[in-house]
């Protein structure tokens, strides 16, 4: 995850990512169905990768836009 908050990702990286985490679930879950890797994300808290890249880059612009360096300013505007 390190790295994604400020390059661009494609889907089929994000798509990887997601398949990585759902083959942890499974391993130590032991689960079967495609639904249940949904249940247990949201059971234990563990979000989506796309929403954690998408906070990690709101994190990182936020800041960023709050430093008094002028070239950060004029690369986040």
């Amino acid at each position: 995850m390190y790295g994604l908050d400020v390059c661009p990702s494609n889907s089929a990286d994000r798509h990887s990512l997601q398949f990585s985490i759902n083959k942890i679930i499974y391993k130590i879950f032991v689960a079967v169905y495609k639904d249940s890797y949904g249940q247990i994300s949201e059971y234990f808290g563990i979000s989506s990768v796309e929403q954690l890249i998408t906070n990690r880059h709101d994190r990182f612009l936020n800041r960023y836009r709050c430093q008094e360096n002028y070239v950060c300013q004029a690369l986040i505007m």
